[in-house]
């Protein structure tokens, strides 16, 4: 079963009995959750008697099965959520389905007549053992994000359906610059609800004018990737700072700070400073969790490395600025040389 077919039947006032949902995007999969909950959850009354939520790492076999035992209060429907079945181990899972089989043979069946339950995961490895509780009743029904182009699609759906109209340039602005993630996309779509005037369009203008509360986590994540070592991270987050219009001077300037930073901690790190003592080397106050990646980067990187990359910052500056090279060149070279160091 797919997401689209699960909704026909709602509509249609089929409410399924035994379900596992699982997906990688858990935005996506809380939101079927939710359409779930109003379809089998209808009288608004007793919603809050009849919902109970489990954890697949906490439950017992016997405890899912009783909660899938339990008659409905006020003579609505019962729903019961069995999160996090994708964590528990092989063994545990063919507990579960024998303690499941089991109550399915009893007078009555499992679940109750009127209860509706639900397995859900995150992203389930085909061989994994909660797939196993498939079959015999208990149908699977996986669910899948957008990729590619049909993000944008995705987005403007999600857009239209709050009343904004998300020009397509303006999507594609928002997905440059915060990633395909749908959870960030979703919230940064709310915050752009905001800014839209009464016509209730969001133009690419406004998204870019929401890149500056952006632009400190993207540089956060910059510095995260370069102490990391993460060469194509930071690559991606260079991307998207050039696609939200940072000036290429002011990004060297910031690659340039955090070389500087490296080469301040060699420095100390040579003459056999603690980390208490070089965070006084360093311009701006960090914690000590961040002084000690800093010092762990530092050790990683040879000296003669952080000095080329310091040179290549004041070279591709030199060039900028007298328009000897082009932005992204530079910047890509100087990125993926000072993350690869």
């Amino acid at each position: 079963m797919e997401a689209p077919a699960l909704l026909r039947d709602l509509a249609a006032g089929r409410v399924p009995r035994l379900l596992l949902i699982h997906g990688s995007e858990p935005l996506l999969v809380d939101e079927l959750l939710e359409r779930l909950a109003a379809a089998v959850l209808a009288d608004p009354a007793s919603a809050a008697w009849n919902r109970e939520v489990l954890y697949a790492d906490a439950a017992t076999p016997d405890a899912v099965v009783s909660a899938g035992l339990a008659l409905p209060l006020f003579g609505g429907r019962r729903l019961v959520l069995v999160r996090g079945i994708g964590q528990v181990p092989a063994k545990a899972i063919e507990r579960l389905r024998s303690a499941i089989d089991g109550a399915r043979r009893g007078p009555g069946g499992w679940p109750a007549e009127g209860t509706t339950l639900v397995f859900v995961a995150g992203e389930l490895d085909r061989r994994g053992g909660a797939l196993r509780l498939a079959g015999e009743g208990i149908e699977a029904l996986e669910v899948r994000p957008p990729t590619g182009r049909a993000v944008v699609g995705w987005l403007r759906d999600r857009a239209r359906a709050v009343g904004l109209d998300l020009a397509p340039q303006a999507a594609e602005a928002l997905i440059a610059l915060v990633g395909d993630d749908l959870g960030r996309l979703a919230s940064e779509l709310e915050k752009a609800a905001l800014f839209a005037g009464d016509d209730r369009r969001v133009t690419e203008e406004v998204v870019r004018a929401l890149a500056g509360e952006s632009r400190v986590r993207q540089y956060w994540e910059l510095t995260q990737a370069f102490e990391e070592g993460d060469r194509a991270r930071a690559l991606a987050v260079l991307d998207r700072l050039l696609l939200a219009g940072e000036e290429p001077t002011v990004l060297v300037a910031r690659i340039a700070e955090h070389a500087r930073d490296l080469w301040r901690v060699q420095a100390g790190l040579a003459a056999r400073r603690d980390a208490r003592q070089i965070a006084t080397l360093l311009p701006r106050r960090r914690p000590p969790f961040a002084v000690e990646r800093l010092m762990a980067r530092a050790e990683a990187v040879r000296p003669d490395g952080v000095s080329a990359a310091l040179r290549r910052c004041f070279e591709a500056d030199r060039r900028l600025k007298s328009g000897g090279g082009e932005a992204r060149a530079l910047l890509t070279a100087l990125v993926a040389d000072l993350a690869g160091a």
